[in-house]
């Protein structure tokens, strides 16, 4: 069972209680700030229930404007949060070739989690498994 968790102009967080897996689905243009501000709400407001370890990130309806050179800076976040992201698998959906880059250098710069890019839910899903 989904529970809405956060909702924004351009974003749209749930957790599935099933499967244990937390959902951010985005849309229309994304940039890194953006990304950055979501999570520290989610997290400030204690949105990610405890012992979560699989994150699905869905940009499928969504592009990012920022450069390929602010994946360091999502990975500088990521190691900032650490306590939470540690341990933890994160799927991100993206369907345009030119954004597969940023999860693959994210996962180079994080040892401490799991992230890679899928084209479907499906697939991401079934990497979370």
């Amino acid at each position: 069972m989904n529970q809405t968790l956060y909702t924004s102009e351009i974003l749209n967080c749930q957790y599935d209680t099933e499967t244990g897996i937390f959902y951010k689905y985005y849309s229309g243009n994304v940039e890194f700030d953006d990304i950055v501000y979501s999570w520290n709400e989610i997290i400030e407001n204690g949105l990610i229930p405890q012992k979560t370890r699989k994150f699905l990130l869905d940009y499928s309806k969504a592009n990012y404007v920022s450069g390929p050179e602010t994946a360091r800076k999502i990975a500088q976040f990521y190691k900032q949060n650490k306590r939470i992201f540690s341990g933890t698998k994160i799927a991100l959906i993206m369907q345009r070739p030119n954004q597969v880059i940023f999860p693959i250098l994210v996962d180079a710069e994080c040892s401490f989690m799991s992230v890679k890019p899928f084209y479907t839910l499906n697939g991401a899903r079934d990497w979370l498994s």
